[in-house]
């Protein structure tokens, strides 16, 4: 059984910022294997666990709290392989896929980070790029139109990272440098927002021959870094 702490935002930044790779696969072990034991238990198995409340009586309202639960759950799931070192977002698609599937059900104001999570998850996968483009198209089409301060700058520029290369893969170069240039105008904007060793880890992947492993060098990027640099010199005169 999962400790309830598990599914917290706290414990989703402990995750990231201070465990091992082996605390890291055992809670992701462990959250794997309570996703299970709820979705596969008994009634009075999920009572036990807790997961069910008191008030729960009806088949409805069994079934929506098993539901909220468990959207819970695959989310955190999904974050866990994020951040996991090395990354293990590829794995996460089946928990991505739940995820939206109930967000559809639901209805309400759209959530675009399980979206764009998933084309993340699949955008190696042979068979579904097209997939992939979908998903980051109508994904950041609803950002630019909408915004999503919920999604975060920092999910923001991995997603548009990872779009970019699938989008340089399969020979739309003009559509990559946009999302490379979009890259490069946050960082622009936004100089003292992130670190820089963040930002290239954010954007980067080992093994990419292509710009955005050096936009750190981007002359656009250098001049703003040069910028603060005079400002904060300035300041301190």
């Amino acid at each position: 059984m999962a400790p309830r702490h598990f599914l917290t935002s706290n414990f989703r930044v402990a995750f990231e910022e201070y465990f091992k790779s082996e605390q890291q696969r055992n809670a992701v072990d462990t959250l794997q294997a309570h996703i299970a034991e709820v979705r596969d238990g008994s009634e009075a198995q999920r009572r036990e666990l807790g997961v069910l409340r008191p008030q729960d009586k009806s088949a409805e309202q069994i079934e929506q709290r098993i539901a909220a639960y468990l959207d819970k759950c695959y989310w955190q799931l999904s974050q866990f392989y994020r951040y996991s070192v090395p990354c293990r977002i590829s794995e996460a698609e089946p928990s991505l896929r739940e995820v939206i599937r109930y967000a559809q059900t639901k209805g309400g104001k759209r959530d675009v980070a399980p979206e764009l999570y998933l084309a993340i998850a699949i955008h190696r996968t042979s068979g579904k790029e097209d997939e992939a483009l979908a998903l980051f198209s109508g994904a950041f089409e609803d950002v630019d139109a909408n915004g999503a301060p919920a999604l975060g700058p920092r999910s923001e520029l991995w997603a548009r990272a990872h779009w970019a290369r699938l989008l340089r893969r399969v020979g739309r170069v003009q559509d990559a440098e946009t999302q490379e240039q979009t890259i490069v105008n946050w960082i622009v904007r936004h100089t003292m927002v992130l670190p820089r060793p963040k930002l290239l880890a954010l954007v980067s992947e080992e093994g990419d021959t292509g710009p955005l492993n050096n936009i750190l060098q981007h002359p656009d990027v250098l001049a703003a870094f040069e910028r603060e640099r005079e400002k904060r010199s300035a300041r301190n005169v």
